[in-house]
């Protein structure tokens, strides 16, 4: 229970890493603000807010589910607004939420709308940029926090640049998670004097019920990790002694924990 007492705030929470995350959060005593905009099941894909927050609540946590579309300003203060309402603190903030599941992700360029590219930059880049910039004088005026956000390496260039077979390769999404990187380390330096740490963790190539449903469609996943690996890894983020030993920096998932296993 190292998180007793602690407020978290997870986007993108309704499946996937986000609900994973919220669950575990809540297992080590944190309080989970479960935030998304699903809630009612729609679609092919299962999970609302709702259900993960009852899912927190069966193993004994304390959740509470807010409707909140990343690409609304307005959704995003109401959301930091409410938390701090409710519970009276913000000291973990996860930006897990990306707008992956639209046409947009995997149109070619000239395809491409202004309005599309401009829709996965509102949820991938201005969403984090908004929400860390809200909570974190809440974060300092209780001691500091930390700042958890989801990336990719589908923009380095390396192997895990190419996506799973028979996925098209996206060009808005990499590109907001580059400037969302080069935002991690551009303000680490500054909320130091805050206690605050930031960090961008990639999760990798994860088995989440997307991916389930992309299988089924015929995309070759079976390379696809489990969610225990980018969860464990975030949970480890959120509780570990030394924060700050992390901050400005750009994870992956697997290497984390093996280099927590190896030490």
């Amino acid at each position: 229970m190292e998180l007793a007492g602690k407020v978290a705030i997870i986007t993108g929470a309704s499946r996937g890493i986000g609900k994973q995350v919220a669950l575990e959060l809540a297992r080590r005593g944190a309080t989970v603000v479960v935030a998304a905009r699903t809630v009612e099941q729609h679609g092919r894909l299962p999970g609302t807010i709702g259900e993960t927050v009852a899912g927190v609540e069966a193993a004994g946590g304390t959740a509470v589910a807010v409707q909140a579309d990343m690409a609304s300003a307005d959704d995003l203060d109401r959301l930091v607004r409410e938390t701090v309402e409710r519970f009276g603190r913000v000291d973990i903030l996860v930006n897990n939420a990306a707008a992956t599941a639209t046409r947009s992700w995997g149109a070619p360029l000239l395809e491409l709308t202004r309005e599309e590219w401009m829709a996965q930059y509102a949820v991938n880049l201005h969403a984090p940029y908004s929400l860390l910039r809200a909570v974190v004088p809440i974060m300092a005026e209780h001691g500091g926090g930390r700042v958890i956000n989801l990336t990719t390496a589908g923009h380095r260039g390396d192997g895990d640049a190419e996506p799973a077979t028979g996925l098209p390769v996206p060009l808005a999404y990499p590109s907001s998670k580059a400037a969302l990187d080069q935002l991690c380390r551009s303000v680490a330096p500054q909320l130091r004097q805050y206690g605050v740490m930031v960090v961008n963790i990639h999760p990798g190539f994860v088995r989440t019920e997307l991916t389930e449903l992309l299988a089924s469609g015929g995309v070759e996943t079976s390379d696809a990790i489990p969610m225990a690996i980018p969860t464990d890894a975030i949970a480890y983020l959120a509780t570990c002694d030394d924060p700050m030993r992390y901050t400005g920096e750009v994870l992956a998932a697997e290497e984390l924990l093996a280099e927590l296993q190896g030490a």
